[in-house]
């Protein structure tokens, strides 16, 4: 069943969120481990764990940014080559995570204290403004997942520049880990390379 939602604001900007929040949090979390964060955002690190959990395909190429692994969550971030017309900003940003489920272990870190969408709405403010939401279910990891599409308008750092963007929001649970992946697309055909993304992604389930 699918429900749209029109005319809804969301304070959404998951990409400055992971690469601000999480970075700092991540600093706190593993600093007993001795990893800063020039091991985060190492970028083979980051590939690592980024492709440890999805197999997927940006057009023109891609590069992880970031690489959070600690407590049982592994978390990546990785963008597009490719750049927004005429600006340094991603064209396209994909945020991989999966997450321990508290209700089923007993780990430091887990979807209790590990939200990521409340660092959208509480360090970012509003960044992209979902215009309209659509909700449906989709298959993801061998499950059913929850899959929620957000089509509005994202501005850039400068303040002013606003650009189309499509959000696309994709969870299952996995065992004892929700696996959750958000595709971020930016620029006049945001809608179809978030949704040629979306159709290629590959969930990676490792057997313990």
């Amino acid at each position: 069943m699918t429900n749209t939602h029109s005319n809804s604001v969301y304070s959404v900007s998951i990409w400055e969120a992971i690469g601000i929040t999480l970075g700092a949090l991540a600093l706190i979390l593993v600093g007993s481990a001795g990893l800063g964060w020039k091991n985060i955002s190492d970028p083979v690190r980051s590939e690592v764990i980024a492709q440890s959990l999805l197999n997927y395909h940006i057009p023109g190429g891609s590069k992880a940014v970031l690489g959070i692994n600690f407590g049982g969550a592994r978390i990546a971030l990785v963008n597009s080559i490719k750049n927004v017309t005429n600006t340094s900003y991603p064209k396209l940003q994909i945020l991989i995570a999966k997450v321990p489920i508290a209700e089923k272990v007993n780990r430091e870190f887990t979807t209790e204290n590990i939200d990521l969408k409340s660092f959208l709405d509480i360090f970012l403010g509003n960044q992209f403004i979902a215009e309209s939401t659509e909700e449906k279910n989709q298959e993801f990891c061998g499950q059913e997942a929850s899959l929620v599409i957000e089509k509005g308008q994202k501005t850039l750092l400068d303040g002013l520049t606003k650009i189309p963007a499509t959000q696309y929001t994709l969870k299952a649970v996995v065992g004892t880990y929700e696996r959750q992946v958000i595709i971020m697309a930016f620029g006049e055909d945001a809608q179809q390379e978030a949704k040629n993304v979306l159709d290629n992604l590959k969930c990676i389930i490792k057997k313990s």
